[in-house]
């Protein structure tokens, strides 16, 4: 066996010897291009550390046959140039590979969530179409501060924006703007368009962001707007259809929702701090179509306030029930029976005294519809105010109330007007949007969630925010202005904008601890 195994040895090599010395053949070679990416110069680094939605700056140079490459344009029947980013590590939630620069320098924001992640720089010779790469580690942490989010529309889907300046955080020298972080932190926006967003104090420690879409619902992370809480999450047991109507939640640490036209509760205050609870199963009741609303001051005595738009009246969830109620019967001296409005609701906020102020209207007039719900359930309507003289008020689309002075700021059309509603007379006109613009919403900076809002917010109730909308070149504008909090009047020589937004829908504080 072993001569055999030598023997076959020998004739295969004789064999190939054979082929060797018949191969004449004639072959032409062509020397490569030679590309090099020389990362050696000062500041060049083989990992780098950012924030998230930091810009990232790497300055290599490329060679070519020993030439430095001065510019994209200077090669480009030559050289392609691809900065991308992809994960370092396996398991966990699986990230897109994205593409950051087509540039030699890269010079790019870094949207991708906390992590490890590769930043990798392909030169592909577009002859031969072989790759140059080299690699870099990237660490990204989080740092979504304390901000005003700004919910908004964009192509029919739901995104967020974060406003970061001095007004909304103390000690920002640099102010900073975030766009769409709904889809950067989960790789699409929630789809249909907004309804709601609240950074819910009721679990008080985990804190999550509420952001609601007409078809989707999600509770996210709010250092990085990553949703931890997917819709079915959010519910003991989560309805199979997602028409979402509203989401929000109060000062006594409770959420609610409506899904379907039916209402979901869950109460944080006897629960703990973070979200171990959540929204039940849909409660009982007899009621027509519910508006898309809820207060964020009513106290402990109920669930939820709710308004039936069908039969234009306040309906409530008392505490630990398990249907949606009428109201009892009021009290003679109330200023009007919350259990039979009959008014068609246009807009509403909470204000002075932990009051709902609601702007309403029938064919004979509109006003302003002063409620309270933080005490007995059979005094709740304080009083009924004539705002029919009020310029814009047949047009309205935004209300914003004072917490400390007696005012409403309310948005028609391209105006902004302020009613001070204990002086007798009609409203004012208190700033006008640019030509072309509509105003959509008006905030005054406040969270009703009181020791937040003392503890971090720097200037409540000293700044309002006006949000506008240019149809024809689709695009959302913020401005922002230091207020009077006693007068309202506002000081238009302290204007900030901000842009690249979708239609405005709200605007809300957040907070990081």
């Amino acid at each position: 066996m072993k001569k055999l195994s030598f023997l076959t040895g020998v004739i295969a090599l004789l064999l190939v010897v054979q082929g060797c010395y018949k191969d004449k053949g004639n072959y032409d070679y062509t020397a490569l291009d030679e590309v090099r990416i020389d990362t050696a110069e000062a500041g060049i680094l083989p990992a780098y550390a950012v924030y998230r939605y930091d810009t990232l700056r790497i300055e290599p140079k490329v060679f070519l046959n020993g030439s430095l490459v001065a510019s994209e344009a200077q090669v480009s029947d030559k050289l392609s140039f691809t900065w991308s980013i992809f994960q370092a590590t396996v398991g966990g939630p699986i990230q897109s590979r994205d593409t950051l620069s087509n540039t030699i320098r890269l010079k790019a924001p870094i949207t991708k969530p906390a992590g490890k992640w590769i930043v990798h720089l392909a030169v592909k010779d577009l002859v031969t179409q072989v790759e140059t790469y080299q690699r870099f580690n990237l660490d990204v942490s989080e740092v979504l501060s304390d901000g005003w989010m700004v919910l908004y529309e964009r192509e029919g889907n739901t995104d967020v924006g974060l406003i970061v300046d001095d007004r909304t955080k103390t000690g920002v020298v640099t102010p900073r703007l975030f766009l769409d972080l709904i889809r950067s932190g989960n790789e699409a926006p929630l789809e249909g368009k907004p309804v709601a967003m609240l950074h819910s104090a009721a679990p008080l420690s985990s804190a999550q962001v509420l952001v609601a879409s007409e078809k989707d619902m999600v509770g996210v992370e709010r250092s990085s707007f990553q949703a931890t809480f997917k819709f079915n999450d959010l519910f003991w047991s989560a309805p199979a259809e997602r028409n979402v109507g509203f989401v929000g939640g109060t000062l006594v640490r409770k959420e609610m929702a409506i899904v379907n036209n039916r209402v979901h509760v869950v109460n944080f205050a006897s629960s703990g701090l973070f979200r171990t609870n959540k929204l039940g199963v849909e409660l009982n009741g007899e009621y027509g179509e519910l508006e898309k609303w809820s207060t964020v001051c009513y106290g402990a005595a109920y669930d939820a306030v709710l308004y039936d738009k069908t039969n234009k009246k306040f309906k409530y969830v008392p505490s630990n029930g398990t249907a949606v109620m009428d109201f009892p019967t009021q009290l003679p001296t109330t200023g009007f029976n919350v259990g039979n409005v009959g008014l068609d609701l246009k807009a509403s906020d909470w204000g002075l005294t932990n009051y709902e102020y609601s702007m309403m209207s029938d064919n004979a007039g509109t006003y302003l519809m002063v409620s309270n719900f933080m005490g007995v359930n059979t005094n709740v309507g304080l009083r009924k105010i004539d705002m029919s003289t009020s310029p814009g008020v047949n047009n309205v689309t935004t209300l914003s109330a004072a917490a400390t002075g007696q005012f409403v700021l309310y948005g028609s059309g391209s105006n902004v007007y302020i009613f001070k509603y204990n002086t007798n007379l009609p409203a004012e006109m208190a700033w006008t949007a640019p030509a072309g613009e509509q105003v959509t919403c008006v905030r005054l900076q406040k969270f009703y969630f009181p020791s937040i809002q003392a503890s971090l917010l720097p200037l409540p109730h000293q700044v309002v925010y006006i949000a506008t909308w240019n149809e024809t070149a689709k695009q959302g504008k913020v401005y922002s202005f230091r207020i009077d909090p006693s007068s309202g009047a506002i000081n238009t020589a302290t204007e900030r904008v901000t842009e690249g937004y979708g239609k405005v829908k709200d605007m809300s504080y957040k907070w990081n601890l």
